[in-house]
């Protein structure tokens, strides 16, 4: 060990003789420190003009052009420059002949210099471990473990960097050859994660060779055993390289016996690195303070009442506009989208089907980019869309064969996944949306229908009611059944579907019946058969809209409430009179009701009613018909108009055959309709998925939000941030840069 630490001693002491790495320390500590205290002063100058600015330590560090971030696009840049002379510098001064036949092992060479280049690098660590000191105390409760996990990266990625150089160096002579060597390395193994990504075999191994994205968890908190065994063992494998070149140069072998140690060397740390990424081999470790890479407690609840395997199966459709994120190529990043459930389902296996099918050509939307396809088969679509992919349609089952295995026509043939468990299956699908994967919310709730049944929701239909298929402004379709909108409630854990009274008869397992907005009145064996629901304890939602009193009344008179004559009317200088803004009863949460009669309740001790919504208090119920898009209206009490805040929304609940029977009536019908959901002037979804969770007894839809980051609030002004800008970009780069200079121009002296 001693000489270890002398030959490391005695590297640095070249190092530092160099202006090379003084200039290295002083370019790193500048470009840092702009970049990290230019960032302060952008958010201080947000958070000064009242912008709402929330997870500051991410931003600051690992996120999108932070401190982190950018030191990990550019540590490449520096590290050959600090390798390049290790050995190359030897070789041709011909010391190496002398260090070869010096009384210190090849081992001892290698692991000091090695040491001496780790050291340097530490420095640059040093330096961020700086910035990141003055973050964590400037940015009010900043997330420690955020900053910490990211040193670590930075770290451990700036030590493989010096073990590839160090035996780049080590090959030849010329520094400058080395450093350009030791580049290509680096290049290497950021890219080789994408060779090969359409055969199976090669995909696993060049994807866990890969470096890029190895920092990616690390930087951003979590530490996990498969990452930190990469680094290490790519550092193992370049030392031990090193000092097989060094060793071949002291005792020449024949070049069999080099290759064979070169390949069994490579073959090992190949085979270890494989081995680690497998699920059941990694450790976790989350190191945020919210656990944002961690999946939420509810999530992890249903996750672990899996036991045994749970198989997803992903068919993709040669034909679909999202056929790329199911291609071989996309393999392990798409399947990296379950890794943080796969940690608490070990038994998690993924499949992929691909096949190519359309249910209409002539109009379907994921063939706007292939041109005039008249008098083509789909067949001959597929061939034209896999040459233009360049890839084999023979890969793909054809429509006859895919509809033999499984019906995808009513997913209109989407991407789309399947879940099985113990005979039971869920589906999983995409969105509309920029980001149009599942998130963990979707993922959960696909999950926990696999393990408990599924909310089963009805609508009435036959009465012009409100249409859970259409997408009209009036209709409920993008709350209730959208498929390719991800807040809808059957991506939810919901199952919805239609329902006519006159024939049959209401299922006992529905968790909820809607009446929505009848424009006809119900026939009396459909009065009868709604009427035996309540009585029998049915969970019952009810939505109308002013002028049908005459209508909806009867019906509502079996609960105790009515629908007052006229309309609630709220002046306003931007909304049209009968754009209601109503409020929860408990949290003030706005809900947005145009037009909305006012609910009464009558206590007649059946059951227990909770106000939910009501209106404000500088409304008025209004008699008489609204001129259609008037914003002209006035207060006329001697026509029957009353002032005040009205009830809108009116829960009940009572016990039935020992069940909670719960029952919803809204004076207004279009808080969840298309138009109000895609055009929001309240929290109309906030407040209808509460409603339904209500419904569902909590089961659904899952709850994955988390705690608000608390690191919102900078410490410092902008004239400080100014001061302190001065000071490291100013002054401790001079002091290091004379300190450099000193220390140079002594030795030359001496």
């Amino acid at each position: 060990m001693k000489k270890i630490l002398k030959i490391a001693k005695l590297e640095l002491s070249v190092l530092f003789f160099a202006p090379v790495a003084w200039l290295v320390l002083v370019i790193f500590f500048l470009q840092s420190g702009n970049r990290f205290l230019g960032l302060f002063g952008s958010y201080q100058e947000a958070i000064a003009m009242g912008n709402q600015v929330s997870d500051l330590t991410f931003a600051m560090f690992p996120g999108t052009g932070g401190l982190f971030e950018q030191t990990l696009q550019n540590i490449y840049f520096y590290i050959p420059l600090l390798s390049m002379g290790l050995m190359s510098r030897e070789i041709s001064s011909g010391s190496i002949k002398l260090l070869l036949s010096s009384p210190v092992t090849v081992k001892e060479i290698i692991f000091g210099k090695y040491l001496a280049i780790t050291l340097y690098g530490f420095l640059l660590v040093m330096i961020l471990v700086v910035y990141a000191v003055t973050g964590a105390v400037l940015i009010r409760n900043a997330d420690y473990g955020l900053i910490a996990s990211g040193l670590l990266a930075l770290l451990l990625l700036i030590c493989t960097y010096a073990a590839i150089g160090l035996f780049m160096s080590s090959l030849t002579g010329y520094q400058v050859v080395a450093a350009i060597s030791t580049l290509a390395v680096f290049a290497a193994l950021q890219y080789v994660g994408s060779v090969g990504q359409g055969i199976d075999f090669v995909r696993d191994f060049t994807y866990f060779l890969s470096i890029s994205g190895r920092t990616d968890d690390l930087l951003k908190g979590l530490i996990s055993s498969r990452d930190v065994i990469y680094f290490l063992l790519i550092i193992g494998l370049f030392i031990s390289l090193s000092i097989l070149r060094l060793k071949a140069a002291r005792s020449p072998q024949s070049a069999g016996m080099l290759l064979m140690k070169y390949t069994g060397i490579i073959v090992a740390v190949l085979l270890m690195i494989y081995l680690s990424s497998r699920p059941q081999f990694i450790w976790y470790k989350d190191l945020t303070a919210n656990k944002v890479r961690t999946l939420t407690p509810n999530s992890q609840a249903v996750a672990k009442q899996i036991k045994g395997d749970l198989v997803i199966t992903t068919y993709v459709n040669l034909l679909d506009q999202n056929v790329y994120a199911g291609l071989p190529v996309s393999r392990n990043l798409d399947m990296s989208r379950f890794d943080a459930f796969r940690r608490y389902i070990p038994g998690l296996k993924m499949k992929y089907v691909y096949y190519y099918d359309i249910t209409d050509l002539k109009n379907n939307r994921n063939m706007v980019y292939q041109g005039d396809l008249t008098g083509f088969t789909v067949k001959q679509v597929a061939e034209k869309v896999a040459d233009n992919m360049g890839l084999d349609v023979n890969d793909f089952m054809s429509p006859a064969d895919i509809r033999k295995r499984i019906d995808l026509s009513i997913e209109d043939n989407n991407f789309i996944r399947v879940l099985e468990y113990k005979g039971r299956t869920s589906k999983l699908r995409l969105y509309d949306e920029m980001d149009a994967f599942p998130s963990e919310t979707e993922i959960t709730a696909a999950i926990k229908r696999l393990i408990v049944p599924a909310a089963q929701i009805a609508v009435i239909t036959g009465h012009n009611e409100r249409s859970i298929l259409k997408t009209g402004e009036r209709n409920y379709e993008s709350f209730l059944n959208a498929k390719k909108v991800r807040r809808s409630l059957i991506n939810q854990g919901f199952d919805v579907s239609t329902i006519t009274l006159d024939s049959n008869p209401v299922p006992d397992r529905l968790s909820l019946l809607i009446l929505a907005d009848p424009a006809t009145a119900l026939k009396p064996a459909e009065l009868t058969g709604l009427k035996s629901y309540i009585d029998n304890g049915g969970n019952l939602m009810i939505t109308t809209e002013p002028g049908l009193q005459q209508l909806i009344n009867p019906i509502l008179k079996w609960v105790d409430i009515q629908l007052k004559e006229g309309a609630l009317v709220m002046p306003s200088n931007d909304n049209l009179p009968d754009q209601v803004i109503t409020t929860t009863f408990k949290e003030g949460m706005p809900v947005a009701m145009p037009g909305v009669s006012a609910l009464q309740y009558y206590n007649n001790g059946v059951f227990i009613a909770d106000t939910l919504l009501m209106s404000a208090a500088n409304g008025w119920n209004k008699q008489g018909e609204l001129a259609k898009g008037s914003t002209d209206i006035s207060y006329h009490p001697d026509l029957g108009d009353v002032k005040g805040s009205y009830p809108t929304a009116i829960a009940l609940h009572r016990t039935v055959r020992g069940k909670v029977q719960k029952i919803f009536v809204s004076g207004d019908a279009d808080f969840i309709s298309n138009k109000e959901l895609s055009q929001p002037k309240g929290m109309n979804q906030r407040f209808s998925t509460k409603l339904f969770k209500w419904f569902a007894n909590g089961e659904f839809p899952i709850d994955t939000r988390r705690p608000e980051p608390k690191d919102n609030e900078i410490l410092l002004k902008k004239r400080q941030i100014s001061t302190l800008k001065l000071v490291f970009t100013g002054l401790i780069p001079l002091l290091i840069g004379l300190l450099g200079a000193y220390i140079i121009i002594s030795r030359k002296r001496k």
